[in-house]
């Protein structure tokens, strides 16, 4: 028997903190891969069926949280139409959209950054500041953040959730919130060396904490046309 991954303790709390808080369903989808004895070269996924099985332990506390296991070498199709490409990850989402990813198992600080995704997407109310809602609407070209994480860094939940409400709360935002140690080669080719680490558009890379206005400038500075075209 499988010991569980969300203490009972932990259980009885989120239940009571999600019976107080969700309003609407939230849908997650988490891309795997099906369990098999037979491992095939490139397709390793160490951390699948713990990712699998702390979702489901998640979902479980609510009647509002939807889970959709998706298999990610078996649907192809769908993994490129939700901008899917590495496992474990999950997505959070009020329907079928796709902007707000977490790649890797959400353990440790990180389960915050899922819980209050949760949390924002069902009550339909976002945690940003109204002054920012309302700078993001001048986004009008495409941004991706990523920001690579650790489960032991107390820092990175508070960033994670940022960039998941900014991708919540604007169309042109997608944010993904990547677990370095489960992506060693992704966090290499940034040039990773502390957590949290956040690039914007390639571009843009920044290390440490930031604020919501400091973020905000940033994205701002990825997602508004130079020059507004005229006429």
């Amino acid at each position: 028997m499988q010991q569980p991954i969300i203490s009972d303790q932990d259980k009885s709390r989120l239940k009571r903190s999600f019976r107080k808080d969700l309003k609407g369903p939230v849908h997650l989808r988490l891309f795997t891969q099906k369990q098999s004895v037979i491992t095939i070269p490139g397709r390793e996924c160490p951390s699948c069926s713990q990712t699998q099985q702390l979702m489901e332990e998640l979902a479980s506390l609510s009647p509002k949280i939807n889970l959709e296991t998706i298999d990610f070498y078996g649907e192809p199709q769908v993994a490129r139409d939700s901008g899917v490409t590495r496992i474990p990850a999950v997505v959070l989402s009020k329907d079928s959209t796709s902007r707000a990813k977490f790649y890797g198992s959400p353990m440790g600080y990180e389960v915050a950054t899922i819980v209050d995704g949760i949390k924002a997407i069902s009550r339909g109310v976002s945690p940003l500041s109204m002054d920012t809602r309302k700078k993001l609407r001048q986004v009008s070209q495409d941004v991706h953040i990523q920001v690579f994480v650790t489960p032991a860094d107390a820092n990175c939940p508070g960033l994670a959730r940022l960039v998941h409400a900014m991708a919540l709360d604007c169309p042109f935002i997608t944010a993904d919130v990547v677990e370095i140690q489960e992506f060693p080669a992704l966090a290499r080719t940034y040039g990773v060396r502390s957590v949290p680490f956040t690039v914007i558009n390639e571009y843009i890379r920044f290390a440490g904490v930031v604020t919501e206005s400091q973020l905000l400038e940033k994205v701002l500075q990825a997602g508004v046309r130079a020059t507004q075209e005229k006429g």
